[in-house]
């Protein structure tokens, strides 16, 4: 296998910014599904999550994902797995991150050991689905802003 630039992908600031755009709005929506899935009802609080989330994942994709990205595409790694993987371990370093409150590990109250357990289980497996979505969102990203040299 090659490093990736084998097929000559190429971007622009234009390609670039409407990524940046659908990768926000994709991001807010993950937000929303996470609101949705912690029980939040109330419209006003989700129209809030929605924009709050877009806007925070705008800027962690720029400080954060940016630079990375800008190194591994000017070390010609520049197709949708490496995409993926940047974004789905930004986002699984985010969401882990929230979830200790800044420590990176899960806390959960131990009221018993099962039930520990079981909540720690819980806790790792959304962190799994959350930087898997995330992954998504960076090939969704990916599409939008890459072409090959020959279209």
């Amino acid at each position: 296998m090659g490093s990736g630039a084998a097929r000559g992908y190429e971007t622009s600031i234009g390609r670039l910014g409407k990524a940046l755009a659908i990768g926000s709005v994709l991001g807010g929506l993950l937000v929303l599904l996470l609101l949705i899935g912690a029980g939040q009802r109330s419209v006003a609080v989700l129209f809030a999550g929605l924009g709050l989330g877009s806007l925070f994942v705008a800027i962690a994709l720029v400080a954060v994902g940016g630079p990375v990205w800008l190194f591994l595409h000017a070390l010609g790694l520049r197709r949708g797995r490496y995409a993926a993987l940047v974004t789905g371990l930004l986002g699984l370093g985010l969401y882990a991150g929230v979830q200790g409150y800044g420590a990176g590990v899960p806390t959960i109250a131990p009221i018993d050991t099962r039930g520990w357990l079981v909540g720690l289980a819980l806790k790792a497996g959304q962190t799994l689905v959350v930087a898997s979505i995330a992954a998504g969102i960076g090939l969704a990203m990916w599409r939008i802003a890459y072409r090959t040299s020959e279209s």
